[in-house]
Order: C-alpha cells, then structure tokens, then sequence
C-alpha cells in the first residue's frame, strides 16, 4: 500500500485520484470542442458580454476592497495596541462565518421599503447612490464578507516582520507611525495581494448574491442556461468560460505571491505595537467595528430580528428533516473529500517524481473552481458514463452526484490538512519501525493516525462547513424533494419570505462561526504550552 511506501502504488493511487477528481472539469472544457448550437448562440449574442463584463467588474472591485479593509484591519490589529485590539483581532475573523448570500439577504431587507433602514437607502438614492440590490450593492455586500481573506494573510505578514523592523527605526530615530507604513506596508504587499486574489475567487464562484441581486455574473449565467434552456453542451461552454476567467484569478494570485519579501530576524520576545491615542484609537476601533459589525453582528441580528413565533410552526416544518439533510450528506462528503485527501497527500509523500507531483497539484485545484462549474461537469461525466455504460448504471444524480461533486470541490482544504501534518511526521519514523518489524498497517496506526490526529480534524472541519454552506453545486445536482439549510434559505429568501427562512440562516451563521471558535482555541492552547 501507498502507507508502506510502495511508490509504484502511491504512483497509480495519485493518476487514478488526479483523473477522478479533475474528470468534472475535463468534461466542462470537452464541450468547448462540441457543436455550438442555437441556445449558446443565443446566450453570446444577448447576455453573454453582460456575463464577462459583470463578472470581471464585481471580482476587481470586491478584490480593491478586501485590500483595503483587509490590509488596513491588519495593520491595526498586528502593529498597533488599542483599545478592544485583542477582542477585534478574533471578532475580525467572523465575517467569514456568514455566508455571503444570506448577508445578502439581511442587507437588502433592511435597505427595502419597509426596512429598518429605508431612510438611509432613500438617502442614499438621493444623492445619486445605486440601490443595494445592484452591481454596486453586491460588491459592498461580498467585500464585507470576503475582506478576513485579506486580513488573514496580511496579519500574518505584518506580524512576522513588525517587531525588528520597528525596533531598528526607532533605533534610527523614524517616528514608529511613519517607520511602519513606509516599512512594512510595501513588504506585505504580496500577502495582500494574495488575499485580495482569493477573495476574488470566491467572487467568480458567488452565485447567492448575484442572482438575488440580479447581476447577471458567468456564475448566474451557467445556473440559468441550465435551468432555462436543460441544454448541458452550453451550460458546459458557459462553464468553460467561468472556469478559464477563474484560472486566470489563480494564475494572477500565483504571480502576486512572488513579490519582494523579506527574511528579516524574528524576535522571541513579545512584539513591539505601536500606542494610539486620542482620535487614533478611536478612529481603529470605529473601523474595526464597522467592519465586524458590517460583515458579522448586522446580518446576524437582522435575521435574528425577522424570528416570528406567530410564525414559528411554518418556519420550523421540516427544519429537522432539512438540518438532517444537510448534516448527512456532508458527513458523507467529509468522509469521501478526507479519504481522497489522505490518498494523494501519501501519494505525495512518497514520490519525488515532478509529474506525479503535477497530477496531485492538479486534483487539488478544485478549491478555486466555482460550484456551478463543478456541478455542471459532474452531470456531463454522468452523462458521458451513462452513455457508455448504459442506462443500467446508478449515474443519475442526486446524492451520489452531490458527494462527488462535494469531494472535488473541497477536496483542496483536506489535501492541506494532511499534507501539512504529514510534512511534520519524519520519515526516520516510519524506518525506525520498519527495521522493529511493524507493517504498514501498524506503522499507520499507532504512529501516523496519532499525529495526524487534529491535521485530519482540522481538514474535516473546514470541508464540513464549506458543504453545509454550497449553494450552487446543491442546487444542479440535488433531487427535487432533497433540501438542504442552505436552498431552503435560498428558496425562501427569493419568495420575500426571509421570516421563515430566519431559523435556518441562522444556523448556517452558527455553523460557519465553528471553526473559528475551534482554531482560536486551539491557537491559545498551542499558545500557553509554548509560554509554559
């Protein structure tokens, strides 16, 4: 087996994994070579420029912002000390706990004619702003969710480098303010960008938003050639072009990590902040929640305020049949993204070979491919495999259809876990027991499943939420009596019904939030051993 180092194993184990996982995709783009008939020639000639030009617009300007606000709230919350700084720089997090679309519909309730804040809409309007259900209005909602992208990545590079360069321009006399920006803003450039270029991945992906917004996106496009038209060659050409325009947001996040950086020493002591007072303090912890407050406590009380208990026996029928289902399958998702996960990441353990190393890359990529395509290349391989096989075969869809399609989608953030807590077990381990006479089996049982432990936990985790919250994806593949929390919300919320949506938005929030709790808990664990 791949476990005992079989490299010619591990070697099939990663070409079978790379073609199984990256088969949606290859079927998308096949269809680039099939007819073009009436119904694509009908979507380019209407709505396709409409497609690529929304598209391009709403990821550039969600991805300006996130590095705004992302870049800004770390620089605050790694450099600075102020008031509220170390409850901000968790709270800074949370944004990512609510899913976009559901923001989405917080925001447009309480801006509509009979929300909370109308007058500030009718204003707003007044001086020649855009109604928040509009191009503008998506990007305002997606930057507010999408921005701790930025702000991940960059706190981390402002922290690595803060301390010694800041203790060297205060040794050269440079005011600490003026020192930081000129310093170490430019050296976390790279980590900006790549946050920004990941948070305009998800951009391309957002499907909730978009539609509910109305900006016909290539994301909304595929979504409607296939409902409108049920012609899969031009849902897949449409797919194609989301998948390229998305390659080339993963090419551009390649290029922008390679900027300068710096291998500047670290101090063991605690990092130098530097004090803000008087209206500087303020003015960060005003920004600070604005923006958690935008992206996190807003959208949850708004939907926290919708919660009717006249309305409750309607809101509440069929929430336990609909959180079952949406547990179950991605349970079953977890189980199949981590299985596939822990092939190619000892796959990847084992070989120095730079094509299998290409293929495991390759398999990976499905993170930053959007949901729709996804979707709508696991119907094609279906289709493909039913033709081939026959009708006989169980390929049609629903839950089998749904775990694959999960399993490519998310397959990326298990393959990280694990391969970052494999990179930690030394290889000596595994010789040291070999020449003791243990086999693969043991070897994988009472060394490598104990260290592996909470890499594997972290994985699942992370995989596990991310299905709870796939909108598009469910919504292709999913049977007609099959809902999940997240197209129930999705169902209602387009029928002005947000009221008996309310309990289940609201538990996607809590689900989303979960992993954040854990990993900070898990940090302060980490933390206080190291201190001891």
């Amino acid at each position: 087996m791949i476990f005992g180092g079989e490299k010619r194993t591990g070697a099939i184990a990663a070409v079978v994994s790379a073609i199984v996982v990256g088969a949606p995709v290859l079927a998308v783009l096949a269809s680039l070579t099939g007819p073009y008939g009436d119904t694509i020639a009908h979507v380019a000639a209407t709505v396709g420029a409409d497609y690529l030009v929304n598209t391009a617009i709403l990821c550039f300007a969600v991805g300006a912002a996130s590095a705004i606000l992302g870049g800004g709230a770390a620089f605050l919350a790694a450099v600075c000390d102020f008031p509220l700084r170390r409850f901000f720089a968790l709270a800074l997090i949370f944004p990512l706990a609510t899913p976009a679309y559901i923001a989405a519909y917080a925001y447009a309730d309480l801006l509509g004619p009979f929300g909370a804040l109308a007058p500030l809409a009718g204003f707003a309007q007044s001086v020649g702003l855009p109604p928040i259900k509009s191009l503008a209005g998506a990007a305002f909602v997606l930057s507010l969710t999408l921005f701790p992208y930025v702000y991940l990545t960059a706190r981390a590079a402002f922290a690595a480098q803060s301390s010694a360069m800041l203790e060297t321009a205060r040794t050269l006399g440079a005011r600490p303010l003026k020192a930081a920006l000129v310093l170490l803003a430019p050296m976390a450039r790279p980590a900006i960008a790549g946050g920004a270029a990941l948070a305009m991945m998800e951009t391309a992906a957002e499907f909730g938003v978009a539609d509910y917004f109305g900006v016909s996106t290539l994301s909304v496009g595929v979504f409607r050639t296939w409902h409108s038209f049920g012609d899969l060659t031009a849902a897949s050409q449409v797919a194609s072009a989301l998948f390229i325009f998305s390659l080339s947001l993963v090419a551009f996040e390649s290029i922008t990590r390679r900027g300068r950086t710096s291998e500047a020493p670290r101090v063991s002591r605690a990092p130098m902040r530097i004090r803000l007072n008087g209206f500087a303090a303020a003015g960060a912890v005003l920004f600070c929640a604005i923006l958690v407050c935008g992206g996190f406590f807003v959208p949850a009380i708004a939907i926290a305020a919708k919660l009717d208990p006249s309305l409750w026996p309607v809101a509440s029928r069929n929430l336990g049949a609909t959180a079952a289902n949406s547990f179950s399958i991605a349970a079953a998702g977890v189980v199949s993204a981590i299985a596939l996960s822990l092939l190619l990441a000892y796959a990847g353990r084992q070989t120095a070979n730079s094509a299998l190393k290409a293929l495991i890359r390759i398999a990976t990529l499905g993170y930053a491919v959007p949901g729709t395509v996804i979707a709508i290349g696991v119907l094609a391989t279906f289709s493909t495999l039913r033709e081939t096989i026959g009708p006989a075969a169980f390929l049609g869809g629903g839950a089998a259809a749904l775990i694959y399609a999960y399993s490519v989608r998310f397959l990326t953030a298990g393959y990280n876990a694990a391969s970052a807590g494999l990179d930690k077990i030394d290889k000596g381990y595994d010789a040291a027991a070999k020449t003791l006479g243990a086999g693969a089996s043991r070897i994988l049982a009472t060394i490598h499943a104990p260290l592996l432990r909470r890499a594997v936990f972290a994985g699942a985790t992370i995989v596990f939420v991310d299905i709870i919250k796939e909108l598009p994806a469910t919504l292709i593949l999913r049977d007609f009596n099959f809902e999940t929390l997240a197209t129930r919300v999705y169902r209602l919320a387009g029928d002005e019904r947000l009221a008996e949506a309310a309990p289940e938005a609201l538990i996607l929030i809590g689900v989303g939030a979960i992993p954040i709790l854990i990993f900070h808990v898990l940090s302060e664990m980490r933390g206080s051993s190291i201190a001891k």
